[in-house]
């Protein structure tokens, strides 16, 4: 793959919300997702994560795949892959791992990162590509969902991750990264409030990357009625990695 980006500080974990309860997801499958059930526990990458992260293989889920780009000539590749055997207070966790080798037969885990936000119930909606950042860079798009209930405001939580990440060294590293937040309350309106954003789109530059843009569809409540806006929101490169202006 090309030569790795200098970049800053690995991404931060989001930590749970308390007093919570898992959700199913309702999310239509992508079409990067990886070919073979949540329970496919005896495909190679399932093997190689189980022994990285300490977990039985039952209790992990091949959640998507991807390939570099053609222009690379790079015979690596990357999973995403979920976590759920109790730990961490009883919430699934999903790692971004890049692999020695393709999906079918990888040799080993070059690196790994955990994501901030992990889909609970059937694996939906998981998507996972190689994109173009400049002219002679790429990245990981990553694309989770989460679902939740919150007890003590009643009601339910809907979050969704979308991000670029790139291997540096032994670590993977975040560039950019943006979490929308549904949540709807069955007692209280004012505690509703909504974001929908479109996929990011990404201005290729040319030897250095240029531009992530996103467009959102935003609704607050002003007392009991909605306050809805149409957001655009803009980060530029820094040197290292994406920042929002």
């Amino acid at each position: 793959m090309c030569e790795p980006l200098a970049l800053g500080p690995a991404m931060r974990r989001r930590a749970p919300l308390s007093a919570v309860l898992t959700l199913l997801l309702v999310v239509p499958v992508s079409a990067h997702a990886g070919k073979k059930s949540a329970s496919a526990s005896g495909h190679p990458v399932v093997r190689l994560a189980a022994q990285a992260l300490g977990g039985n293989v039952r209790d992990i889920a091949l959640l998507a795949v991807a390939v570099p780009l053609e222009r690379e000539k790079a015979d690596g590749s990357a999973a995403l892959v979920r976590l759920d055997d109790g730990r961490d207070g009883g919430l699934p966790t999903c790692y971004l791992l890049e692999l020695a080798g393709k999906p079918y037969g990888p040799n080993k885990i070059e690196a790994q990162q955990r994501m901030s936000v992990c889909p609970a119930g059937p694996p939906k909606g998981a998507q996972l590509s190689r994109v173009a950042i400049s002219g002679r860079h790429e990245a990981w798009q990553v694309r989770l969902e989460s679902a939740r209930y919150d007890t003590k405001a009643q009601g339910g939580e809907m979050a969704v991750f979308w991000g670029l990440l790139v291997r540096s060294g032994s670590e993977i590293k975040s560039l950019w990264e943006r979490t929308s937040t549904t949540f709807k309350s069955k007692t209280d309106v004012a505690l509703n409030q909504a974001e929908v954003c479109t996929p990011p789109q990404i201005t290729v530059g040319g030897q250095e990357p240029d531009l992530v843009t996103v467009h959102c569809d935003s609704e607050t409540m002003a007392g009991k009625l909605p306050k809805r806006a149409k957001l655009t929101f803009k980060s530029s490169w820094a040197g290292d990695r994406f920042l929002q202006n």
